[in-house]
């Protein structure tokens, strides 16, 4: 045999071992029941007041003034979680379930008047540490905001924006800090995180650009160290260099400008991120504590018929808390729809962490013909592939934990369309850590890119337990609602009425994954109207049980 043979028989051996090797590491052993009720909470409780003290968003006349408000909230909630900012309709529907439940609820100061920032400044003051004050002025990527919210969160001094200073100094406020003059850039957020890193607790960070005016009362009671950083090549090695500082199993809350490399990041870094940008009153939410009631869909039907087709439609981005927390028409229009049919939604499982009341209120609006299954991809947001292995252990017993507080069964997975055999190998191998867990039952693939649908309707079993992936997805090519037209959707369910029926192959089962941003409630009722009667809907629940008791356990992919 000649060198140059022999050295390509080597790198084959070399090949197949490596390959082997990394996809044949044993899978950890499951926490039992007891041991995931117990397990990770990314939020510290705190006894929530018998009193609260509601101000009206209403009544700010800035920007401004909203951070103050917030800043004080968080830092009244260090101590005892006692101040509601009405932000939105849904805020009402909040208050509401809040006074039922014993807590008096005092909308206007000690002259009859609407709180405003002063008067609520002035019933708080004594709560803000030696009545000290940080300044700063506004920026678009909030870096002097963000460094007075850390300060805020360590400290307990009052985050004041320069418009605002004379109303800190007429209430006699002591400065603290002043980062008014400083000038903001990458080397302002690296020196501040240089200087104060280790003063933080990291169960979570906290991403938040200046025009995100909620989230903020949740990381100063909490603690949580907060920036944010644009996606760019010296940004991201920032981000990094906070991730990598924090460890793996941080939770990273907020948003960023770019959805998959923050992403991509966080899962590389062995982090999860949860949707919150947007999220209001969570100082107080997260510790008020609301009965989730059971899925009112508990029981999974039988089917036998064997010339359906079968097709679950799932309702994707449930994993966006902040969506959920305000109520979005996108979501609750639909939830709340008169034109019932069997629908699949998505749901945060940490929903419950960080506002219980809002998953209580997704479960009671729910009927017998919606099934709620955990958004992408468990308990936070990841990419499976790009997440560390000895992380992805950590991860998959706090998605176990979540799901089993939540009562759900089923998880959404979002991650990138494999494109060869080890990139194939590496998913199914990953799907393994979910389905080790009884209480996972089997789960909903969406594949980047081409909308959610690049895995074609493949099935992958893992334990025994079917992942199956969209086979089409109701996302107009252009990603515009104003596109979407009847003639769009006619074409999509000629397209499903065109799939056979088989009950013994992948062939006769497919997932459908709605767009919440395009597809309107008269969207999906007029394409779900365009179904041939050999289209069965059923849930997600249902499908999944078909296809675990009828094909192959094996990977498989629809013909066309």
């Amino acid at each position: 045999m000649n060198k140059k043979l022999m050295l390509i028989v080597a790198l084959v051996v070399a090949f197949v071992v490596v390959f082997t090797s990394a996809f044949s590491l044993a899978i950890p052993s499951p926490k039992t029941e007891e041991q995931l009720a117990e397990l990770y909470d990314i939020c510290k409780d705190y006894q929530v007041s018998d009193k609260l003290y509601v101000i009206d968003s209403a009544t700010f006349k800035s920007t401004e003034e909203r951070h103050l408000a917030v800043s004080l909230q968080g830092i009244v909630a260090k101590v005892e979680p006692q101040i509601f900012i009405i932000t939105n309709e849904i805020s009402y529907d909040y208050l509401d379930i809040i006074s039922k439940s014993g807590v008096k609820l005092i909308f206007d100061d000690s002259k009859g008047e609407p709180w405003t920032v002063e008067t609520l400044l002035d019933k708080f003051k004594p709560y803000i540490t030696d009545y000290g004050y940080v300044l700063y002025r506004s920026s678009e990527k909030a870096e002097g905001l963000n460094a007075a919210t850390n300060l805020a969160a360590l400290y307990g001094w009052l985050p004041v924006p320069l418009e605002l200073q004379p109303l800190a100094e007429e209430c006699k406020l002591e400065l603290k800090e002043d980062f008014s003059d400083d000038e903001y850039n990458l080397k302002f957020q690296k020196e501040f995180f240089q200087k104060y890193k280790s003063e933080f607790e990291y169960n979570a960070v906290v991403s938040l650009r200046y025009e995100w005016t909620g989230l903020r009362d949740l990381a100063i009671q909490q603690g949580f160290y907060t920036f944010y950083i644009d996606d760019d090549e010296d940004g991201d090695s920032l981000r990094g260099k906070i991730l990598d500082y924090a460890g793996p199993g941080t939770t990273v809350l907020g948003w960023a400008k770019h959805e998959v490399p923050y992403v991509s990041q966080a899962s590389k870094n062995g982090s999860m991120v949860i949707p919150t940008d947007h999220c209001h009153n969570n100082s107080f939410l997260a510790s008020f504590k609301c009965d989730i009631p059971e899925q009112k869909h508990n029981k999974t039907k039988k089917y036998i018929d064997t010339s359906k087709h079968y097709v679950a439609i799932v309702f994707s981005d449930g994993d966006n808390v902040q969506w959920l927390q305000n109520g979005f028409n996108e979501y609750f229009e639909k939830l709340s729809s008169e034109e019932q049919f069997p629908m699949t939604w998505t749901v945060s499982p940490s929903l419950q962490e960080f506002s219980s009341v809002t998953a209580s209120m997704i479960y009671s609006a729910s009927t017998v013909n919606d099934y709620l299954i955990a958004g992408v991809s468990g308990a936070g947001y990841i990419h499976p592939t790009e997440y560390p292995l000895n992380a992805l252990d950590d991860f998959t017993d706090i998605t176990a934990s979540s799901m089993l507080k939540s009562g759900l069964s089923y998880v959404s997975i979002l991650d990138s369309t494999p494109n060869n055999l080890i990139e194939d190998k590496a998913l199914e191998h990953r799907l393994e850590y979910y389905a080790r867990y009884d209480n996972i039952k089997g789960g909903v693939l969406s594949l980047d890119p081409d909308k959610y649908q690049g895995g074609e309707g493949k099935v992958y079993f893992a334990n025994g337990k079917p992942f199956v992936s969209n086979r089409l997805s109701l996302w107009h090519p252009d990603g515009e609602d104003a596109l979407v037209t009847e003639e769009w959707l006619k074409e999509q369910a000629d397209i499903v009425n065109s799939y056979p029926a088989d009950m013994e192959t992948i062939n006769g089962y497919s997932v459908i994954n709605v767009h919440p941003w395009s597809i309107s409630v008269e969207n999906l009722s007029y394409f779900v109207s365009q179904l041939d009667e050999d289209v069965q809907l059923v849930t997600l629940d249902e499908l999944l049980t078909l296809v675990e008791n009828n094909i192959p356990h094996e990977t498989a992919t629809p013909d066309k």
